[in-house]
């Protein structure tokens, strides 16, 4: 059937608690955008225009409904002063951590506009919407302050002063909440939606017990901020949140984006607060011939489009870079036929 409403329109009535045309169709294109448009990836992270022009040539082949100006979690850190090795083919790659000794290093509050590469993202934001903006959500992913704080110091120290020296991590970390939201108010001004997103926070590598006692604080601070801006906040986290499932609900996000969980019951704990997204197998979309992509596909939204507060459809994680064309296209072809509410 033919799409009726604009993705923007769609995405507005998902969180207004209306019944769209379909489920909205939004993979992770994150630096996959980067291999569809033929440039290479250290190009698409450092130069915002090439980022933002990648992503419209993305949007241009894959007709999906919202996309994603992102590359990697160390953003923020890399800003606060960490520095990075930038590979041509590959993502950048932590190398100096900026804290050594936790409060013994000076913490830098950067500034969006003028700190690491936080103003390639800006740039890419306002390219993308002006040129798109008026039809297409411009998503913008922000990594949480956990995320971001385990790339300020060398991650084993990190994880093992989460046991030991909490306290002092949560320092860190409120310096990291400063640095974060000044760099969500330059994204919303420059016309992005900000995603949270907290991957280190996941299940596949901290306890629940951490999660609870000090990541999951700093998401409810984020999104609380966030919602003085009057509107619904996405948190994604990567991997196994089976075992923080039950404290989602208490992250005050709208809407969950999730990856290696059952979704049945998900749906089942979560869709009456939240509206829920995901969560395709990322290597099956790498690995698997289209047709058998259409298939799976299919079924998955066909269990999860009727979650009660709504259902977006998506991969788990990030879109591989080097996923083929074809299966990508058959995710979004599957995903749009079977999320049709409008009859």
């Amino acid at each position: 059937m033919k799409d009726i409403l604009t993705p923007r329109e769609r995405f507005g009535m998902l969180v207004i608690d209306e019944k769209p045309d379909r489920c909205p169709v939004i993979p992770l294109i994150t630096s996959h955008a980067a291999t569809v448009s033929g440039i290479k990836l250290k190009r698409y992270y450092t130069n915002g225009e090439k980022m933002a022009k990648a992503q419209i040539i993305a949007y241009e082949l894959y007709q999906h409904d919202a996309i994603s100006i992102f590359s990697e979690v160390g953003i923020i850190a890399e800003a606060m002063g960490s520095e990075f090795y930038y590979p041509d083919n590959d993502l950048p790659i932590l190398k100096n951590p900026a804290l050594k000794n936790n409060l013994n290093d000076k913490i830098i509050i950067p500034n969006p506009k003028r700190s690491g590469r936080l103003p390639v993202y800006l740039e890419a934001i306002k390219y993308a919407y002006k040129a798109i903006g008026d039809i297409v959500p411009i998503l913008a992913y922000v990594p949480a302050p956990f995320t971001t704080g385990m790339h300020l110091l060398p991650p084993e120290k990190f994880l093992i002063d989460t046991l030991k020296n909490p306290e002092e991590i949560k320092i860190i970390l409120d310096a990291v909440f400063e640095a974060t939201i000044k760099f969500c108010f330059e994204i919303i001004n420059a016309g992005a939606l900000p995603v949270i997103v907290d991957p280190l926070a996941s299940g596949s590598v901290i306890s629940p017990a951490v999660y609870k006692e000090i990541a999951l604080g700093y998401e409810q601070r984020l999104i609380d901020y966030l919602h003085r801006y009057d509107f619904d906040v996405i948190l994604h986290i990567c991997g196994d949140t089976t075992p923080i499932i039950e404290n989602l609900l208490n992250t005050n996000a709208d809407l969950i984006s999730l990856d290696r969980v059952n979704m049945i019951k998900a749906m089942e704990r979560l869709s009456n607060k939240m509206r829920l997204i995901g969560n395709f197998d990322t290597g099956a979309l790498l690995l698997l011939e289209p047709e058998e992509i259409y298939r799976t596909t299919g079924i998955m939204v066909e269990q999860l489009k009727f979650a009660h507060k709504g259902y977006i459809a998506s991969t788990g994680c990030e879109v591989p870079i080097k996923a083929k064309t074809d299966n990508v296209l058959a995710f979004i072809k599957s995903a749009k036929e079977k999320g049709w509410y409008w009859v």
